[in-house]
């Protein structure tokens, strides 16, 4: 299942990672990306919250000890109409499950 709703674009972040753990996050999971964080010294991974990408997180994160709380699940919202109301897909309530990580929300106006 693949993110239905277009107002809303989930990730799942990574957010203390070296060097070679973000290399190796590209190499491993489809879709995903990183970008520096100067200010932190660290690398910050994105990979796109689908079905798809499920299981790969579940074993990246196994695989290189990440820390609960250096995760969130990344929900970033552009509304596109003047509706209030923003279905989030239930894939973030299955993630949760495994991965009890917080949820960072960011709200982008047009």
């Amino acid at each position: 299942m693949e993110n239905s709703n277009p107002e809303a674009e989930i990730s799942f972040r990574f957010n203390n990672l070296d060097k070679l753990q973000a290399f190796t996050l590209v190499r491993e999971i489809l879709g995903s990306s990183y970008e520096e964080d100067l200010s932190n010294n660290c690398f910050v991974g994105y990979v796109p919250l689908t079905q798809k990408n499920f299981d790969d997180i579940n074993d990246y994160y196994v695989r290189q000890r990440i820390e609960i709380a250096e995760c969130d699940i990344f929900i970033s919202i552009t509304p596109t109409t003047d509706e209030n109301i923003i279905a989030i897909p239930a894939i973030v309530n299955k993630m949760l499950k495994y991965i009890d990580c917080k949820l960072t929300i960011s709200f982008t106006s047009m």
